[in-house]
């Protein structure tokens, strides 16, 4: 009995010993949540991989990121409380799909000009100088970055601002919402996985998205009428559990701080997210079928007025010290736009 005993302990002994080394030598694997994209999006090949690949590099194998798609651990709506209750280790998603969390990040949302990588740092700006910081307390931020603006698609023809009054269309933030209602259309709200749907059952008449949009959730294959003005835009985060980031090896960790912060916000997300909505506008442009049109010269002063100027100053009163933030965010965009 005593021989048999002994030889299994043995036996255990030996097998613990070879297996050890195997797993000391395995990198650490983060479940990262990216149910906006998939692995034929543009923004797959053009801006998730090569960040992932970056980071890790970086860790020189003690860490890796195993993406997870739409449909699997987490959805775009529910992507940040996921994130913050261990179920993701990262997460991305939109401020503008998670309801009453973002109030100050919603800045980004406003109808401007400024493009993905001067926004994308701005918005990181206000995150590092606290005007923002407050509402990401549950979380480990790793990057946040934004959209360039959105304009209105639809399925029926559409030429000037007027031709919106009575359309049903699809929104994604408060701030798309209220532009809706100016134009005399009625919103309807939505998130980026119920567009297709909305949309191809003429539930919406149309919806107020970007290039990237259009391609990334094949919104193109349903709405073929594009009115190009700015009529706002949507921040992204990628956040992380803080528990999960504070019992990394310290190499990994060096490495998500080194891809991490303003100049990751700026380049790896905000220029790379130029760079695939400019590939998707190209796409866009080549279909047949489709009739893009600019805002005519007749309606540029009742955009501005009766449009942006509203929108921006009902904003300002809404959200607590928005004057400050939308200022904040308007210099440091502009100082970024000026150094190429």
């Amino acid at each position: 009995m005593i021989g048999k005993k002994a030889c299994a302990l043995g036996l255990a002994l030996a097998l613990l010993g070879w297996s050890a080394p195997g797993w000391a030598d395995e990198p650490l694997t983060l479940r990262f949540a990216v149910p906006g994209s998939g692995p034929l999006s543009p923004s797959w090949s053009m801006m998730w991989q090569p960040w992932i690949a970056k980071v890790e590099k970086d860790a020189n194998g003690t860490l890796k990121l195993q993406p997870f798609f739409a449909g699997t651990i987490a959805t775009t709506a529910n992507v940040f409380d996921r994130v913050v209750v261990g179920a993701a280790d990262i997460g991305t998603g939109v401020q503008g799909s998670v309801g009453g969390k973002f109030p100050g990040s919603s800045v980004v949302e406003l109808p401007s000009d400024i493009g993905g990588r001067e926004g994308a740092a701005a918005f990181w700006k206000l995150y590092q100088d606290g005007l923002i910081a407050p509402e990401y307390n549950e979380v480990h931020v790793l990057s946040l970055f934004v959209y360039p603006q959105s304009f209105l698609n639809a399925s029926k023809p559409i030429a000037r601002l007027d031709d919106v009054k009575g359309l049903k269309i699809a929104t994604l933030t408060k701030a798309d919402a209220d532009v809706a209602q100016r134009l005399g259309a009625a919103p309807i709200s939505s998130t980026p996985s119920n567009l297709y749907e909305l949309l191809q059952r003429r539930t919406a008449d149309g919806v107020i998205i970007g290039w990237f949009g259009l391609v990334g959730f094949k919104l193109h294959e349903v709405v073929s009428n594009h009115l190009i003005t700015g009529l706002g835009s949507g921040g992204s985060f990628v956040v992380m559990n803080k528990d999960s980031y504070a019992k990394l090896p310290s190499l990994a960790k060096a490495a998500l701080d080194k891809n991490s912060g303003y100049e990751s916000a700026r380049d790896d997300f905000g220029a790379a997210m130029d760079r695939v909505y400019a590939g998707s506008q190209d796409t866009v442009r080549g279909l047949t079928g489709h009739t893009i049109v600019a805002l005519p010269s007749a309606d540029k002063d009742r955009y501005q007025h009766e449009l942006v100027e509203p929108v921006i100053a009902d904003w300002q009163k809404r959200i607590p010290n928005g004057a400050a933030i939308l200022a904040a965010y308007r210099a440091e965009a502009a100082k970024v736009r000026a150094k190429p």
